[in-house]
């Protein structure tokens, strides 16, 4: 999907999802996520940038950044019902081993999940957007969002795309 404000369809959900995903599909549009174990940084949204920077920091000489590595950011709150000073967030960097923390990085387990999972490749700006049109798709769709955090899996750095784009799934956890 691209970055319009189209709503995606029930076979774009589909095809995205077994095309990008490790996954199992169960139900149509459906889609329990792995397991991810990670470490990471919360922080407050306004500050993204300088928290994505910190974990990158720590990370670095762990050899923990490379091509093929995941980063998440976890939201810890709706923009719908939480004033933008206070949206709290985690930056996440998926691990494949276990190792030792310190400082202000910490782990967590992200259980296997079921998700409403959309694909996009977005600008920066356009985030809010594509969030909105996934959860319109879910309300008009039959689906209820479960307690658990919403999150975005990045497959690239925005910084070496050519046209400064993301290319990022939107997970939406259901009951």
């Amino acid at each position: 999907m691209t970055d319009n404000s189209q709503i995606p369809t029930k076979e774009e959900i589909i095809k995205n999802m077994t095309k990008h995903l490790q996954t199992n599909i169960q139900d149509g549009e459906e889609v329990l996520l792995r397991t991810y174990d990670l470490a990471f940084i919360k922080g407050k949204m306004e500050a993204i940038g300088n928290v994505y920077d910190r974990l990158v920091k720590w990370a670095t000489p762990q050899d923990l950044i490379n091509k093929e590595k995941r980063m998440l950011t976890i939201y810890h709150d709706s923009p719908k019902i939480t004033d933008s000073n206070y949206l709290r967030m985690s930056a996440c960097i998926v691990l494949s081993h276990a190792l030792k923390v310190d400082g202000e990085v910490n782990l967590r387990t992200l259980e296997p999940t079921k998700c409403i999972v959309s694909r996009f490749e977005i600008t920066p700006n356009k985030f809010q957007q594509a969030w909105e049109s996934n959860f319109k798709w879910m309300v008009q769709n039959g689906y209820k969002k479960s307690t658990i955090d919403t999150f975005e899996i990045y497959y690239n750095n925005a910084k070496e795309h050519s046209e400064n784009k993301f290319i990022v799934d939107l997970c939406i956890p259901i009951l």
